[in-house]
């Protein structure tokens, strides 16, 4: 008879995160309690303390979770031209959007629309933010580039990046994406491109 190998603690972990995304994704965040999670492990109850110590360590782990993999689509989109770079982190992010392996986008939503009785809010949005200046961060490379104007505000700017990929997001979410097309969004993206970078930088329009 063979024997099933015991998960390491890393494993165990990765696993518990896993269901939990599904949990949130199905269930929402208040339907995503302990005992939901460790059934869909299939491990006891108390046996999830060994890894979180209460649902909300749990949860902030989730949301970790989910802004690292938007930090992991940036930096794989990463270009040493700035606007090359946010370019590439658009379309990243607009060809990921109802990808089979797409897992991220509706339990990000389910955070964003949580009761504020989880108290999550503030957590979330401070990582939030923190994605933001990451892209501020690459408007201001393109400054000191010189392929990006020197007057635009780089949060701005960070913040209409963001846009489109919440756009694209959302439309995908409502079954839109045969009105919001891949060319409409490629098309908004370069808008805001365009809209800032000098002529060394400056995109192609796209029709």
């Amino acid at each position: 008879m063979q024997t099933r190998r015991r998960l390491s603690r890393e494993e165990r972990r990765g696993q518990i995160l896993r269901v939990a995304l599904e949990t949130v994704a199905k269930q929402g965040v208040r339907g995503a309690t302990l005992t939901n999670i460790a059934a869909g492990v299939g491990i006891t109850y108390p046996a999830l303390y060994a890894h979180f110590p209460s649902r909300k360590d749990l949860l902030l782990a989730l949301i970790d979770h989910l802004f690292d993999r938007i930090q992991q689509l940036h930096a794989a989109a990463y270009q040493e031209d700035a606007v090359a770079h946010l370019r590439g982190i658009g379309r990243a992010n607009a060809a990921l959007v109802g990808a089979p392996e797409d897992d991220c986008v509706l339990p990000f939503f389910e955070f964003v629309a949580a009761e504020p009785d989880e108290d999550l809010r503030g957590e979330f949005g401070a990582r939030q933010l923190a994605l933001v200046e990451g892209l501020a961060d690459v408007v201001r490379r393109g400054q000191r580039q010189g392929t990006i104007v020197a007057i635009a505000d780089p949060e701005q700017i960070a913040w209409m990046v963001h846009g489109c990929g919440w756009t694209d997001d959302i439309a995908a979410l409502m079954g839109l994406s045969g009105h919001w097309t891949a060319e409409r969004s490629a098309r908004m993206l370069e808008w805001v491109l365009g809209s800032v970078a000098t002529g060394a930088g400056a995109p192609a329009q796209e029709a």
